[in-house]
């Protein structure tokens, strides 16, 4: 009766390294992006970043907090909260764009906004601040 107890607890151990992810499934992001911002009207300097998160990375150059806010959110840009604060009323209008996935998801988040401040503070703070 111990030896069959025994023998159940080991196999119940040795199912236990099958259930883990692979090293492949570990590494694997959560979630990409490529992030523009665009002058709509005129010559001007068109910006873009990537971002990876989980490992958080990328060429953007906050990339925890620019993830640590699109945990929060699922991925979904068009759900990150507005930033409080001041822009200046200059109309230099931006399209910012985010492209990628998210958990395996396609997502893709595209506005204009009036000017460079209004974007970044309109999606949080930190995504497009590059």
């Amino acid at each position: 009766m111990c030896v069959r107890k025994t023998l159940a607890v080991i196999g119940g151990m040795v199912s236990i390294p099958l259930a883990a992810p692979s090293a492949a499934e570990a590494t694997e992001p959560v979630g990409g992006y490529r992030l523009t911002v665009a002058p709509v009207q005129g010559a001007g300097r068109v910006a873009s970043a990537s971002l990876r998160c989980g490992p958080d990375g990328g060429s953007h150059p906050d990339p925890v907090r620019a993830c640590d806010q699109l945990r929060r959110v699922n991925g979904n840009v068009a759900r990150l909260p507005e930033r409080p604060g001041r822009c200046t009323l200059e109309y230099a209008p931006v399209r910012v764009r985010a492209h990628g996935t998210w958990k395996g998801r396609p997502r893709d988040y595209a506005r204009t906004y009036s000017n460079r401040c209004a974007a970044i503070r309109g999606t949080g703070g930190v995504l497009f601040k590059f």
